[in-house]
């Protein structure tokens, strides 16, 4: 594509050279030393950053851009006569072209005023571009270059082929050249009709690769309350999560856009099961995407998710987002009647499915491996009920009938299914106190709600106090 685009600005380049030459002079006089005495000195410098980070397994998604500046450096009688009034210039800035494209170079010099330039003309080559500009035909104004000016403005592209799969960086230089062209233009400045070479200042970037770095993580309660006879009664809800690590040196804008993604997690099979998995990842905008697959199996599951088929959308993940919402089910048999704790992990595994299902993201096409962060979860027996503390009339709300109940069974033969409720200082015993600290909670400024369980139902496994059931509590 970009041979027919530089033939034809081969010969675009060619009439208008002769065009750019006619117009200033007829001949360009290059360094004729004869018109101006002690001619001056000019620097043609490219502002490029320090550093492009690429991903090394698709280079050519990478792009940076260069601005091409000129500056005066030193007038002419050695500096003692006022900078010069420039009409216009022609220049050449190479680069490799076997890891750089350039799609495209504009000038962007104006006028003292504001004014468009008369005359310009870009060539683009495969190793290169060239800049041809004649700033007025009837010199109604010129420009100075006291300080590093801009005159235009290239835009960069990486190339698949030796940067592919790159481990180490490279460093590549761009620079003035004068052999882009045919006929090869020359960069010079025109000054009174007569051409001065211009000076090249070699600029260096680095080009850094890196293989992005993913974490998957599955975030699961650090521990699972369950009743003692009845184990298969509790059900919870662990998250699968997705972060990009940014590696120093990167920076947000050089986070991947995720096309998709798989994996796979399993479980221990005597103590769960999986009732569902649902999909929650979206779009920016609330799109879902095109593909989703899930299976659930015995010891585990799986997914596989693409974003987009026509890659109409991507996502970057900066943060920890959830991919996936898995709904699990504590089963009967080991944990029946146990007396004490039972320690189990639902972890990222490379077992599940028919093939079997790889645990890794998608950028550019490319699959990537990632880190896994497991969940440990302790499966704790209790016995009778879950309650929320402070809640005597078990409605699940606090208010002053709370209160009142406390008293209520304290000194006016009230009944209590679960004692461990009505304990607000968890001091295993009931007393005017936990009534009076119940109205506190309510009315008095300042002063702390019950401790837990509070708001929500729970366990206290510290207290002696019975708890037999607690209407609005499984």
């Amino acid at each position: 594509m970009i041979g027919a685009h530089t033939m034809w600005h081969k010969k675009l380049l060619t009439v208008s050279t002769r065009v750019f030459c006619m117009v200033l002079c007829g001949t360009l006089w290059v360094n004729s030393g004869g018109l101006l005495a002690q001619d001056p000195g000019f620097d043609l410098t490219i502002g490029l950053p320090a550093e492009v980070v690429y991903n090394s397994a698709a280079p050519e998604v990478a792009s940076f851009s260069g601005s091409i500046q000129l500056q005066e450096t030193t007038t002419t009688n050695g500096g003692a006569d006022p900078h010069a009034q420039l009409q216009g210039y022609s220049l050449g800035v190479g680069h490799d072209g076997a890891l750089l494209e350039v799609t495209s170079a504009i000038v962007t010099t104006t006028g003292p005023s504001g004014e468009s330039v008369d005359f310009e003309d870009v060539g683009l080559f495969a190793d290169g571009f060239t800049f041809g500009v004649v700033y007025s035909f009837v010199g109604s104004w010129t420009l100075s270059y006291e300080t590093a000016t801009e005159l235009g403005v290239a835009q960069y592209q990486l190339l698949a082929g030796v940067l592919t799969g790159a481990v180490d960086s490279t460093v590549t230089s761009i620079a003035k050249s004068d052999s882009l062209g045919v006929p090869p233009v020359v960069s010079v400045v025109v000054i009174n009709g007569a051409s001065i070479p211009m000076n090249g200042v070699v600029a260096d970037t680095q080009l850094v690769p890196f293989t992005p770095e993913f974490e998957l993580s599955v975030n699961a309660p650090s521990t699972v309350y369950y009743p003692e006879a009845t184990p298969e009664q509790e059900i919870f809800t662990a998250t699968v999560n997705l972060e990009e690590l940014v590696l120093p040196g990167t920076a947000a804008e050089d986070l991947s856009q995720v096309q998709g993604y798989s994996f796979a997690v399993g479980h221990d099979a005597s103590l769960m099961q999986i009732n569902s998995i649902a999909t929650v990842i979206t779009s920016d905008t609330g799109l879902a995407p095109d593909f989703v697959e899930d299976d659930i199996y015995t010891d585990g599951v799986t997914s596989g998710v693409v974003f987009s088929f026509p890659g109409l959308w991507t996502l970057a993940f900066d943060t920890s987002l959830p991919l996936a919402s898995i709904e699990y089910q504590l089963a009967s048999g080991a944990l029946t009647g146990a007396a004490g704790s039972t320690s189990t992990s639902i972890s990222f595994v490379d077992t599940l499915g028919s093939p079997v299902v790889d645990n890794v993201v998608v950028v550019n096409g490319a699959s990537i491996s990632g880190s896994q962060v497991n969940a440990n979860a302790d499966l704790v027996p209790f016995t009778g009920s879950r309650f929320i503390r402070g809640d005597s009339t078990q409605d699940g709300t606090l208010d002053l009938a709370d209160g009142i109940g406390v008293l209520s069974y304290l000194f006016a033969g009230g009944s209590a299914t679960c004692m461990k409720a009505l304990d607000l200082d968890g001091s295993n015993h009931v007393s005017i106190s936990d009534g009076v600290q119940v109205l506190c909670a309510i009315f008095c400024a300042g002063s702390p709600p019950p401790s837990a369980p509070f708001p929500d139902c729970g366990v206290d496994l510290v207290s002696t106090l019975t708890c037999n059931s607690f209407s609005v509590c499984p």
